[in-house]
């Protein structure tokens, strides 16, 4: 079975919170523990300054890298963001909006990971680097 298509073992039905930003898995690499999502840049996702409110392209880093990092736990850890420290290179504005996220290192409880958001046109617009925890799921074996 494709990577991609093996998603659905893990996470059956998206969040609620994965669903408002537009979540699309485009592909799912996990021999590299890399993906990359595509997002939905909404009008209602602006500040007053007509672009995307950091908060969102936050939100959407994080939520790509906690696929990821669930993707890797599978069924016996829920991963839980610890820190995720941000940098905003540019504005983006309402349009799509994609993010890549890979698993950098992999420990029995701790994960760390990074990614990159690009705008529309595909240039960076922001990049984080994140720590999770893995907190294991009662009734499995760790």
């Amino acid at each position: 079975m494709p990577d991609s298509k093996r998603i659905t073992e893990v996470f059956p039905q998206p969040s609620p919170s994965s669903t408002s930003l537009g979540f699309k898995l485009l592909s799912l690499d996990m021999k590299k523990w890399e993906a990359r999502v595509r997002f939905e840049g909404r009008q209602e996702f602006t500040n007053p300054a007509g672009v995307i409110q950091g908060g969102y392209l936050v939100a959407m880093m994080d939520d790509t890298i906690g696929m990821l990092t669930g993707m890797k736990a599978g069924k016996r850890a829920l991963p839980s963001t610890v820190d995720l420290h941000t940098h905003f290179l540019r504005p983006v504005r309402v349009g799509v909006i994609e993010v890549v996220a890979r698993l950098r290192n992999i420990g029995r409880a701790m994960v760390f990971a990074e990614a990159e958001l690009f705008d529309s046109r595909g240039k960076e617009a922001a990049r984080c680097a994140a720590s999770l925890t893995l907190n294991p799921v009662q009734g499995t074996n760790t």
